[in-house]
């Protein structure tokens, strides 16, 4: 009897288990570095778009630059003069990059408050006060430096460098990296212009972001590395079934019941439903883009929502004229073909806006018409969407003149304006269609559009990047669903961040 006493208690001894992550750490871990390699995937796309960094508010290929990327970049298909060689992929990369950038602020903030409520930032992240010594972290430090393999106890909880290193991401680089990524953002920059400024610009913004992502690339590298060190097949399934063995060093499987399993299910429900009801609130007060399907309509419905909730009466900032860039950059490739060079030849004389679609009184405005509407001029930023930008005075009649001129029907939804080149167009909601800064531009710094800039007329939008501020505009269409358009390419609908 003794005995088998003594086999009992020691097998409980050698099964004993200590709980190490809980499920929500150990789900918001695992969907957080999902996450990170998706943003990191397409922010690497984005930045092969344009690899030039600059400090301030505008920067371009005519522009000093800070530091340049020695890559090839990926723009054959636009005359810009870099010489890029790799195919275009800024499409789709942004398309992923804030569809991860959503799901990562969302899992963060629940791995926040979750971690407020049971403690797990007191518990296991803060360090001891007798640890923030010099020489303690002196020590610890110098341990990681000759790969001293920690012992069995110090394998299983934080050392002081790793709680002072795992804080600092949680609350400071993360939070960096939304606000600079914000900043970026001409809608939210319209809003909250403080969130730019105080970075210095919207290029300077950009410069943190990337070297904040280098930061975030250097953590990764040495997490890893530690966890090699530590132990990687335990440590990975640690952080799977959250709890460890610390009588054998090993890794025990979770505990399941009846009771959590019934529990987690309802909660599951009860969240679904409340994503369902959610949806129908939005559509019913209009903020679902027309992109709201596929595997990026959760991303592109988020930001939309969220853009016209904060942003739908702010205006785009404005600058004083002495910040005029010197040296605008003009992109792209002229019109081809013999109906532009004879327009052109002649002045644009014969040039034509013809607006139809959902209105009562369609028309066709010539350049001399559209003059004789009440004018505004604005000094705005124009950020493309591969990283470069400029500043400029746009001069032209704002867009609600002429569609109150042709007076829309109550209906109508969007405005499709198309180029004189082919297959070139785009589209606008009625928030921004009406935004007193939507202009169709035909004046640029003082004088006569250029042609490179767009002239004799483009739609500008400064509250979203520069791919939504179509050039040569010859039509405006009004109408109620974008259905019936072919698909406008790869690039988001919505571009105000």
């Amino acid at each position: 009897m003794a005995d088998a006493a003594s086999v009992r208690s020691a097998s409980a001894a050698l099964s004993t288990t200590t709980a190490r992550h809980t499920a929500v750490v150990r789900a918001t871990h695992w969907i957080s570095t999902l996450c990170f390699f998706a943003l990191l995937l397409s922010g690497v796309e984005i930045v092969i778009s344009h690899p030039r960094f600059y400090w301030g508010e505008e920067g371009n290929v005519l522009t000093p630059l800070l530091f340049t990327l020695p890559i090839p970049a990926s723009r054959s298909s636009v005359v810009t003069g870099y010489e890029f060689v790799l195919p275009d992929q800024n499409g789709w990369s942004r398309y992923l990059h804030f569809q991860a950038a959503w799901i990562a602020v969302l899992t963060g903030l629940l791995y926040i408050a979750s971690s407020l409520f049971k403690r797990h930032f007191r518990n296991h992240l803060l360090p001891a006060r007798s640890d923030l010594t010099w020489g303690t972290i002196s020590r610890v430090f110098v341990n990681h430096l000759r790969f001293r393999r920690p012992s069995e106890a110090e394998a299983w909880s934080y050392n002081v460098l790793q709680r002072l290193a795992y804080l600092f991401v949680v609350f400071v680089l993360f939070p960096l990296m939304i606000w600079t990524g914000l900043a970026m953002s001409p809608a939210i920059a319209s809003a909250f212009p403080l969130t730019v400024t105080v970075l210095g610009g919207q290029q300077s913004a950009r410069t943190i972001h990337f070297f904040g992502s280098l930061s975030l690339v250097l953590f990764l590298l040495v997490h890893i590395l530690m966890v090699c060190r530590a132990g990687f097949g335990n440590r990975t399934r640690t952080m799977i079934t959250g709890r460890v063995d610390t009588q054998r060093g090993g890794v025990a499987s979770s505990n399941f019941s009846r009771r959590k399993v019934i529990t987690q299910g309802l909660a599951a429900a009860a969240g679904l439903s409340g994503l369902v009801e959610a949806a129908r609130v939005a559509d019913r007060h209009g903020l679902i883009p027309p992109d709201h399907g596929g595997i990026y309509g959760f991303g592109e419905t988020l930001t939309y929502a969220s853009q016209r909730l904060l942003t739908r009466h702010a205006l785009a900032r404005e600058f004083p004229r002495n910040r005029i860039s010197k040296t605008p950059f003009a992109n792209g490739k002229l019109p081809e073909g013999e109906e532009f060079e004879r327009l052109r030849a002649g002045g644009f004389a014969d040039w034509r806006l013809v607006v139809d679609g959902m209105v009562a009184r369609p028309a066709s405005f010539s350049l001399a018409e559209l003059r004789t509407y009440p004018s505004g001029s604005q000094i705005t930023h124009l950020a493309c969407e591969e990283g470069w930008s400029f500043i400029a005075e746009w001069i032209g009649a704002p867009l609600f003149h002429i569609l109150n001129a042709v007076r829309i029907l109550p209906h109508a939804a969007y405005v499709v304006y198309f180029s004189i080149q082919r297959d070139w167009w785009d589209s606008i909601d009625m928030a921004d269609a009406f935004h007193p800064q939507t202009f169709v531009t035909y004046g640029m710094n003082g004088g006569e559009l250029s042609v490179a800039h767009g002239g004799p007329l483009r739609l500008r939008v400064p509250r979203q990047l520069g791919y939504k501020s179509v050039k040569y505009i010859n039509r405006l269409t009004i109408t109620d669903s974008l259905k019936k358009f072919s698909p406008e390419g790869s690039y988001a609908w919505y571009a105000g961040i």
